[in-house]
């Protein structure tokens, strides 16, 4: 009867743990400059923040740095592109780029990165931000 239960159990808890391996999105919260607040991944390609302690809204495109080399082995670097709207009054929005650093585990993953940011508008300047912070598979 115990064994019968540990096997009902392990087959009813299988397709939960494949599904989130499986999954598109991961969201998390992460610490950074200009703001810190909410994100979302999707896939390896896309990237979504909302800054909440300063108002910002962020959409980077991203780039495995093996995919860019054709190296077969894993790389844990990214680069990324997007744009950043900042509500404030020294920034307000700009594009950006630069670089990250992504350790994955089981269920969730740590991320680093940092890139300038030029904000365009009357007086435009070019200011170098980052992140880190940590995304869970949905």
């Amino acid at each position: 009867m115990y064994k019968r239960a540990i096997l009902l159990s392990s087959l009813l808890a299988l397709p939960v743990t494949a599904t989130a391996a499986g999954s598109p999105l991961a969201a998390g919260v992460y610490v950074g400059s200009p703001t810190s607040g909410v994100t979302v991944k999707y896939r390896e390609e896309l990237q979504f923040s909302v800054g909440l302690d300063t108002f910002s809204l962020t959409a980077d495109a991203l780039w495995n740095v093996s995919d860019l080399s054709r190296g077969t082995l894993y790389s844990p670097f990214y680069i990324y592109t997007g744009l950043q709207w900042v509500d404030d009054d020294k920034h307000e929005w700009g594009p950006r780029a630069g670089a990250g650093l992504i350790i994955p585990f089981d269920n969730f993953h740590l991320y680093a990165e940092g890139g300038p940011t030029w904000y365009i508008q009357s007086d435009s300047s070019i200011e170098f931000e980052g992140a880190i912070g940590i995304r869970v598979n949905l």
